[in-house]
């Protein structure tokens, strides 16, 4: 009689080594896509800008990198490049052009050399010195537009930042009244607008790159310059100046751009990450600032600078001046544009008082 044999059965101890090894596989194969994201390694993403290490828009440059290296899992390795290590301001935008830098910060001034229209963030007197209105109205579609303009040069803009708002130092006189700036040599970074901007007050300018500042008002080749307090204090700029004029008259703002062609290859979720963590470092500079920006001037009283308000009247006239420059821009930046940034801002104070 033939019969069919016994069915065995694996024992329960084999199948449960077995699932236990392909788990542990997995779990391995997964640690390992975290740590090498791509079969070369991380994929290095270069963030140049211009502020020294002990700056607080670094001190941003550092929390943007822990937010995407955290949140991607290690997919991007962020090298941050202070202090013009990589060149001038100007270089760093070219280079990013380019493609040799995937990202940089950069001041308005510097990128309206390249794309008119984000000079009207240097608009004296324009932006009024509540940055919580300003940033309601640049985190909005006003804002979307402005960073839209640099696609045409190759860029991808992603956010706004704002270092604080500046105000005006010398060494021989304070600035009480319009006349004050007559024949002083006032210090800007290289852009017609900041230029007509001390011509209109009465002032020559004289362009001078960030890094050479404290040398050239060491050596008297300048006699003044505008800053926020904090870059004030940092730069030690207290030893080479002996009043500060408390005008915020005008916001250091600068821009997150990314090399476009190298933003546009990356997914839709790590654009987002990038994105999203650049606006989480720039809202955390803005806070930052303001209370840095009022400690440091405290500490440059101290340290024997002459602190002044700048007196209303001469705040008018200034700003009248201002307002000619205003229209010879605005064609550069778009007359409708800067109509409607103006209504939104005046939406956005309405009962507050700008100024």
């Amino acid at each position: 009689m033939t019969g069919r044999a016994p069915q065995r059965h694996p024992p329960w101890g084999w199948v449960l080594l077995v699932v236990a090894l392909a788990a542990l596989g997995l779990r391995q194969l997964r640690q390992s896509e975290q740590a090498s994201p791509t079969p070369h390694g991380p994929v290095v993403l270069r963030f140049a800008h211009n502020q020294p290490t002990p700056r607080i828009l670094h001190r941003a440059a550092v929390l943007f990198k822990e937010l995407v290296e955290t949140r991607t899992h290690g997919y991007y390795d962020v090298q941050i490049f202070p202090a013009q290590q990589l060149g001038s301001n100007r270089d760093e935008v070219e280079q990013t052009m380019l493609g040799i830098i995937e990202l940089t910060q950069q001041p308005a001034a510097i990128l309206s050399l390249f794309v008119p229209k984000v000079m009207i963030l240097d608009f004296p007197f324009l932006w009024p010195p509540q940055g919580d209105v300003v940033g309601q109205v640049l985190d909005g579609p006003l804002g979307q537009e402005l960073l839209q303009a640099l696609e045409g040069k190759g860029l991808k803009g992603v956010a706004i930042w704002n270092s604080g708002f500046r105000q005006i130092t010398t060494h021989t006189k304070p600035i009480r009244t319009l006349d004050d700036f007559t024949g002083l040599k006032m210090r800007v970074i290289p852009s017609a607008l900041l230029a007509a901007q001390y011509q209109a007050w009465g002032a020559s300018p004289i362009p001078v790159d960030y890094k050479e500042l404290y040398t050239a008002l060491e050596q008297g080749l300048v006699d003044g310059q505008e800053n926020p307090a904090g870059t004030i204090l940092d730069m030690r700029l207290f030893e080479v100046q002996k009043f500060l004029t408390e005008s915020r008259h005008s916001a250091s703002f600068s821009l997150s751009v990314f090399y476009k062609p190298w933003f546009d290859a990356q997914t839709p979720a790590h654009q987002a990450i990038l994105t999203q963590a650049l606006r989480e470092a720039g809202q955390w500079e803005w806070q930052a600032t303001q209370d840095y920006d009022t400690a440091a001037l405290t500490t440059l009283r101290t340290a024997g600078v002459h602190v002044e308000r700048l007196p209303e009247a001469t705040r008018e006239a200034l700003r009248q001046r201002a307002l000619q420059v205003q229209a010879q821009f605005a064609g550069q930046v778009g007359q409708d544009y800067l109509q409607r940034v103006q209504a939104a801002l005046e939406q956005a104070t309405a009962g507050a008082g700008r100024w």
